[in-house]
C-alpha cells in the first residue's frame, strides 16, 4: 500500500555538519528525521515514514489519515511543506526478512507426492505466492 503524507523540511547550520535538514511528518507525532542534503533528509523522511506505519501498524492501531497539503504550515519562511510517499509493501520486501509460520491445508494426495519428489513446502509456497502476486525476485 503506498501512503503519501505532507513534510516539513527545515535547514539549520550545525557546526561539524553543516548544513543539515530535519524532516518532520506532522500527522504522525515523534516521525522525525534528518538529512545532510535535501536528497538525503528525502530518503530519511520516506525510510522514518515507513518505519513509523509499520510500527503502527504491529501494534493495531490505526495509521493517522494525512493532513490536506495545503493545510500544513511552517514557523519560518525558510521552511517548506513537500509530499513524501512510502510504498509499504516494497519497504518490507527489501528489510522485513523474518519468517513467519503459516498452517496450510493440502489434499493428502498432494502432500504425499509433494513429499515423495521432495519438495520443501515453504520454498515451493513462497515461489506461487509470488508468481500469483506478480512479484518479481
Amino acid at each position: 500500500m503506498i501512503y503519501i503524507y505532507p513534510a516539513i523540511f527545515s535547514h539549520c547550520e550545525v557546526e561539524e555538519r553543516g548544513t543539515v535538514y530535519t524532516v518532520e511528518i506532522p500527522d504522525i507525532p515523534g516521525c522525525i528525521t534528518e538529512g545532510e542534503s535535501i536528497q538525503e533528509a528525502i530518503a530519511m523522511g520516506r525510510e522514518a515514514l515507513a518505519g513509523c506505519i509499520l510500527a503502527i501498524k504491529q501494534d493495531n492501531e490505526e495509521v493517522p489519515a494525512p493532513s490536506e497539503y495545503r493545510d500544513i504550515t511552517t514557523e519560518s519562511p525558510d521552511n517548506f511543506v513537500t509530499l513524501l510517499d512510502v510504498d509499504l509493501n516494497e519497504y518490507l520486501r527489501k528489510r522485513e526478512t523474518k519468517s513467519i509460520i503459516k498452517t496450510v491445508s493440502l489434499p493428502q494426495w498432494l502432500a504425499i507426492m509433494a513429499e515423495e519428489s521432495g519438495i520443501s513446502y515453504s520454498q515451493a509456497l513462497q515461489q506461487a505466492l509470488k508468481q500469483h502476486l506478480g512479484i518479481q525476485d
